[in-house]
């Protein structure tokens, strides 16, 4: 019954994305938050190496998701994300394999090149695949499905990991890079001319550019809005909630597995609820709604110093219960605007453009939280998280007012 009221929504085409997207989580999910261990404990790279090396790979993501937005709308989307998955596995066991800092950069490289060359192709197929009116619950279904697998990866490494431990660590990146090779599997059967080159119809240009998309003002507000809003969101969740946790409240580091395991299962068990709700308010009452919820999930983060040692630990668990419900509302609305605001023939450059939220603020978070952390500066820190969250609003305002002026067909209640 959970799944229902989506999979009905699902054609064969929308259904293999959906579920290779789950499968390839689970790889994530075991290896997302254990990176900086491994390379410190295993590989006996500094910290400070480590960060650097995180922040580099966000680097090079913006750097390729500009090509790879042009490569998508050149050549189809199927072929793009099948040399990005090719790429991402083969990446993946390199870091298994890596003794130098010079390997560790190569193969980071390469998996951030990849993943710009993953996510948009993906997102453009399941847009150009589900109807228009369908897209907010299938973009919303894709999320709950990513949750899941990244829940049940993380469980799954819980269950490999073991201290000081090499071979255990390799495994789990080998598990990592077979998930990409089996979600290659599931794209080579994809069919149909909507996940290869878009043909113009006889009135649409017949080629697309980066002028094309610059031009097209309430998507780039949109994108501008979004790296703003993820910064205080998900770069400094990440990067400092764990910090934060365990050196500045000193909560043991278990804690972290529940409190991210919250996020996690409220995301599972709570979307198709907040779907629901969603469709009784507009689009852009949502875009404002994540920037109120967000820095609503900040008060608890802030209250926690003030309560005893456990007590604080619920708190963080509060934050990110109220920050998953902001997720579930971000997930379905703003790639769903985004599609809705451009055109077939920049499809490919306009979900490059909406990446750069995620790379961006991976660049931007981390460095902002390590600045002022570092200088012991926590309870400013959260201050700031909390009224970031808001700098979003008056970009969205803006942008409303452009996607009026521009006249833009659509179906988007404004």
């Amino acid at each position: 019954m959970l799944f229902k009221e989506f999979t009905v929504l699902l054609n064969p085409q929308s259904r293999k994305i959906v579920i290779g997207i789950c499968l390839n989580a689970i790889g994530g999910g075991m290896t997302l938050s254990l990176l900086l261990v491994y390379l410190h404990d295993m590989r006996d790279f500094t910290n400070t190496f480590g960060g650097l090396l995180l922040a580099y790979g966000s680097i090079v993501s913006i750097v390729a998701s500009t090509p790879m937005g042009a490569l998508v709308d050149r050549i189809g989307p199927k072929k793009v994300m099948i040399g990005g998955l090719i790429l991402n596995s083969a990446a993946a066991f390199s870091l298994s394999q890596i003794e130098t800092h010079m390997q560790a950069i190569f193969s980071l490289t390469f998996i951030s090149i990849a993943g710009q060359a993953i996510w948009p192709s993906q997102t453009v197929i399941l847009a150009r695949v589900t109807p228009e009116k369908d897209r907010s619950k299938i973009f919303g279904f894709n999320f709950m499905l990513l949750n899941l697998g990244l829940g049940f990866g993380g469980l799954l490494s819980s269950l490999i990991i073991q201290e000081n431990n090499l071979f255990s660590f390799q495994v789990m990146y080998w598990v990592d890079a077979s998930t990409f090779l089996i979600y290659l599997a599931i794209a080579l059967t994809l069919r149909g001319e909507k996940v290869n080159r878009y043909i113009p119809k006889q009135e649409e240009p017949s080629t697309g550019s980066y002028r094309d998309l610059f031009a097209n003002k309430p998507l780039m507000l949109l994108g501008i809005a979004g790296v703003i809003l993820f910064t205080f969101g998900y770069g400094t969740i990440q990067a400092g909630v764990p910090v934060f946790a365990t050196q500045f409240l000193g909560l043991n580091p278990k804690w972290l597995g529940i409190i991210f395991g919250v996020n996690t299962l409220s995301i599972v068990l709570l979307q198709p609820l907040v779907m629901r709700v969603l469709e009784k308010y507009s689009k852009y009452t949502a875009l404002i709604a994540i920037s109120v919820i967000w820095a609503l999930s900040w008060v608890f983060v802030g209250v926690a110093p003030y309560l005893p040692m456990v007590a604080s630990g619920v708190a963080l668990c509060v934050s990110q219960l109220i920050f998953a419900l902001g997720e579930m509302v971000q997930a379905p609305t703003i790639p769903t605007l985004a599609n809705e605001l451009t055109q077939e023939h920049i499809r490919g450059r306009a979900n490059a453009w909406m990446s750069l939220q995620w790379s961006v603020s991976g660049v931007l978070g981390p460095a902002i939280t390590g600045l002022m952390l570092g200088a012991d500066l926590a309870t400013a820190w959260v201050f700031l998280m909390f009224i970031g969250c808001f700098l979003s609003i008056p970009i969205f305002l803006a942008m409303r007012k452009a996607a009026r002026l521009q006249a833009q067909p659509s179906t988007t209640r404004w």
